[in-house]
C-alpha cells in the first residue's frame, strides 16, 4: 500500500500508539475542533461526500439530554474493502476518531456497526475496545478530561442496505434493516429518536489524523474541492489489487491503474467503475482525468465509496451487468415499490440479453425509464443509484449499435 497520510500507524498497538489526536482534542473546546475539521475540507468518505465539519457543527448545535455517534463499518458494496483494511490494521485510529467526534458534538454514547462477514475486523475492534476501557481511553473521565464516552460494537447481518444510515439505525434497534423516510434526518431524530451523527470509518480515521497536527496537512494536500487523500479499493482485471492511498489531484485514473494496479492482467481496459457498483462506468477514453470529486463528477460519474473496479475489454459486459442486476434485485430491502419492482423488471429484461437474444432497443429504453423512476421515487440512496452502472454501460457500449 502506498502511504501518505496514514503512513506511520499501521499495525501499531496500545503501547506504541500515542493517541495524539485525542489528547490534543480534549484540550480544545468543541467549537475549535469543529472549526479545524471544517478548515481541513474533509468530506465524508462513505460515498455522499458531505463536509464532515458541517455535520459535526449541526450535531453540536442540537440540544438533547442524549446524543449518539455511529461509526458506519458496514461496507457492503462489492469491490469496496478499504474500511475493512482500516479496522483490521488501524483499530486505534478508528476508535480515536469516534471519541473525538463524540467530544466535538457533546455526545457520550457511540456504536460501531460492522458488517457480519468481517470476522477479523470484528475481533480486532472488540479487543481494542476492551483494551481502551482498561486504559481509561473509553468510559468515564477519559484521560482525566471530565469527558465520558461509552462505545459498543454491533455486528450486522450482511444486508447491503444497512450501509444506509437509517437502515443501520433500524438494525441497531433490533428492527429489520429498512430505510426510513427523511425528514427527519438522523442528526435530528435517529437512534431511539435521539440526535445521531453517523460517520464512515475512513472519515473518522482521517479526522483523528487531522487533529494530531498544529498546522493541518490537509490544507496542503489535494485541490480546493478535494482536500487531503483518499483510500481506494483497487480491484478487477489488474495485476496488483489492494488498498492504496491517493492524494487528490495528483494522478489520473489511468495512472492509478498503471502505477498502483500494475497494469492489466488480461487484455486492455474496457471500462472502469470509479466508486463502487452504484456509480456510472467510465470508458477507456474517459480515464485521463485527475482523481478528484470534481473531475470524476464532471465526467458523468462519481467518486462514491472509492471502490475502483477495472474491467478488461475481453470480458462479456452483458454478463457483468446481469450480475450487478442480480445483486440489486436480491439486496433491495423491498420497502418501496420503485426499487423493489424496478430492479426485478430490469433483471427480467437482462435475462433475455444474457440468453444471447438480440439486444432490443425498446428494452434499453424501458431500462432508462425505470432508472429515471427509481432515481426520483426510491426511498434511499441505494435504490436511487441502483441502475446507474447498468444504464451507463448500455449507453456507452450498446445504444449506438442498436440505434434507438
Amino acid at each position: 500500500m502506498e502511504k501518505i497520510f496514514l503512513k506511520k500507524d499501521q499495525n501499531k498497538n496500545l503501547y506504541n500508539y500515542e493517541f495524539l489526536g485525542l489528547k490534543k482534542s480534549l484540550k480544545l473546546s468543541p467549537e475549535k475542533i469543529i472549526e479545524k475539521i471544517k478548515k481541513s475540507g474533509l468530506r465524508g468518505r462513505g460515498g455522499a461526500g458531505f463536509p464532515t465539519g458541517i455535520k459535526w457543527e449541526y450535531g453540536y448545535s442540537i440540544k438533547s439530554d442524549v446524543k449518539f455517534i455511529i461509526c458506519n463499518g458496514d461496507e457492503g458494496e462489492p469491490g469496496t474493502f478499504k474500511d475493512r483494511f482500516l479496522m483490521e490494521n488501524m483499530p486505534f485510529k478508528v476508535i480515536e476518531g469516534i471519541i473525538i467526534s463524540g467530544y466535538a458534538t457533546n455526545s457520550n454514547y457511540g456504536y460501531i456497526y460492522i458488517r457480519g462477514e468481517y470476522e477479523k475486523a470484528i475481533k480486532k475492534i472488540k479487543e481494542t475496545i476492551e483494551l481502551m476501557y482498561e486504559k481509561n481511553l473509553l468510559g468515564k473521565n477519559i484521560l482525566n478530561s471530565n469527558f465520558n464516552f461509552d462505545l459498543k460494537l454491533v455486528r450486522g447481518a450482511g444486508a447491503y442496505v444497512c450501509g444506509d444510515e437509517t437502515s443501520l439505525i433500524n438494525s441497531i434497534e433490533g428492527e429489520r434493516g429498512r430505510s426510513r423516510i427523511k425528514p427527519p434526518l438522523p442528526i435530528e431524530s435517529g437512534l431511539y429518536k435521539k440526535p445521531t451523527i453517523v460517520n464512515n470509518v475512513e472519515s473518522l480515521s482521517a479526522a483523528a489524523e487531522i487533529m494530531k497536527y498544529e498546522n493541518n496537512p490537509y490544507t496542503t494536500l489535494g485541490t480546493s474541492e478535494s482536500r487531503g487523500t483518499k483510500l481506494i479499493s483497487l480491484s478487477g482485471d489488474i495485476n496488483n489489487p489492494g488498498v492504496y492511498e491517493i492524494e487528490f489531484g495528483k494522478m489520473t485514473i489511468k495512472e492509478i491503474i498503471n502505477e498502483f494496479g500494475g497494469g492489466m492482467k488480461i487484455g486492455n481496459i474496457g471500462f472502469v467503475i470509479p466508486g463502487g457498483i452504484a456509480t456510472q462506468a467510465l470508458s477507456e477514453s474517459e480515464l485521463n482525468i485527475l482523481y478528484t470529486y470534481e473531475d470524476i463528477s464532471n465526467s458523468g460519474s462519481s467518486l462514491g465509496s472509492g471502490g475502483m473496479i477495472v474491467v478488461s475489454n475481453q470480458r462479456n459486459y452483458l454478463e457483468i451487468i446481469k450480475n450487478v442486476s442480480d445483486f440489486f434485485k436480491n439486496e433491495t430491502c423491498g420497502t418501496c415499490f420503485p426499487c423493489r419492482e424496478g430492479n426485478r423488471n430490469i433483471n427480467k429484461i437482462l435475462e433475455n440479453f444474457n440468453n444471447n437474444k438480440k439486444i432490443n432497443s425498446k428494452d434499453i429504453k424501458i431500462i432508462n425509464e425505470i432508472k429515471e423512476a427509481i432515481g426520483l421515487a426510491a426511498r434511499c440512496g441505494f435504490g436511487q443509484s441502483s441502475v446507474n452502472l447498468i444504464a451507463s454501460i448500455l449507453e456507452k457500449f450498446y445504444i449506438e449499435k442498436v440505434k434507438i
